[in-house]
């Protein structure tokens, strides 16, 4: 299972196509989040499946705050994770695709966790690309495993 888990952290590439490098504050609290809602994601995957999840995701977004980069990074990462791990059953095991992580539904929270957090658009670009490096150094570190 934990591999189910981290190998939809590929799939979190797609939040953004910048390449530069974050600032080193954004950075950490971006990469923090990103751990906290990955291995969220695996604890309540194995406790309560899919269903759980997208009422773990719902929760995350509705306690964002201002100002919490952090958080939004987690809610994220838990948002796209459980969304790869959905897809991968609706391809793998041919079981209907669960509404709520369907079509773009995860980019869309994500961009609306962005308002409420008060992100503006030079720190929304920072977030996007230190989740994308956070990310990808995450799905290497996998595939190296």
């Amino acid at each position: 299972m934990r591999h189910a888990a981290c190998l939809p952290l590929v799939a979190l590439l797609w939040l953004s196509s910048a390449a530069a490098v974050a600032g080193p504050d954004m950075s950490r609290q971006v990469s923090a989040g990103v751990q906290r809602g990955a291995e969220r994601f695996d604890a309540i995957y194995k406790e309560g499946g899919i269903a759980a999840a997208s009422d773990a995701v719902r929760a995350c977004y509705k306690s964002l705050k201002r100002s919490a980069a952090g958080k939004l990074a987690e809610c994220a990462a838990l948002d796209i994770v459980s969304a790869s791990v959905d897809q991968q059953a609706v391809h793998g095991l041919g079981v209907p695709p669960y509404a709520f992580f369907s079509g773009t539904g995860p980019e869309g929270r994500i961009l609306a966790g962005i308002k409420k957090v008060g992100l503006s658009a030079k720190e929304k670009a920072t977030f996007d690309r230190a989740l994308e490096a956070t990310m990808a150094s995450a799905a290497a570190e996998f595939m190296a495993e």
